[in-house]
């Protein structure tokens, strides 16, 4: 996933946050808030993480975000196992995976990876809200 239209001037693509983002969400099926906000908050720990070590050295700091990154592919590989809390959400498995692949490119693209996906949760809790206001 390309998040730029310029990268070297950092202007993320027009539709990033909005078309785009929505449409991720609508694909967001078989899973709970809950869990998608516990895969979001362990991103937003590793984002503290890199931000407090990259002060001192970002190369480094990057290396280890990277590779916490891969671990994070993992778990969600491991919860779709058979019975796992992932088995039915493989849209989300999905979306995650490519998200985080694109976020491994650099510290810019993971800083526009967070904000994506925190688009992406939005438009999903607009949604099941909506799903859930016409269950009367």
């Amino acid at each position: 996933m390309e998040f730029y239209q310029d990268r070297e001037a950092k202007t993320l693509r027009p539709g990033l946050f909005d078309t785009e983002a929505r449409k991720d969400a609508d694909h967001v099926e078989g899973i709970q808030s809950s869990q998608f906000r516990n895969y979001f908050h362990e991103l937003r720990t590793l984002e503290a993480r890199f931000d407090r070590e990259a002060k001192s050295n970002s190369h480094i700091a990057f290396g280890k975000l990277v590779s916490q990154l891969e671990l994070l592919k993992a778990k969600l590989a491991y919860g779709q196992r058979k019975n796992g809390p992932l088995q039915n959400a493989s849209g989300f498995v999905s979306l995650m995976n490519r998200l985080i692949d694109a976020g491994k490119k650099s510290p810019e693209d993971f800083e526009a990876m967070m904000q994506y996906l925190e688009a992406v949760l939005a438009y999903f809790y607009a949604k099941e809200g909506q799903n859930q206001g016409g269950r009367r």
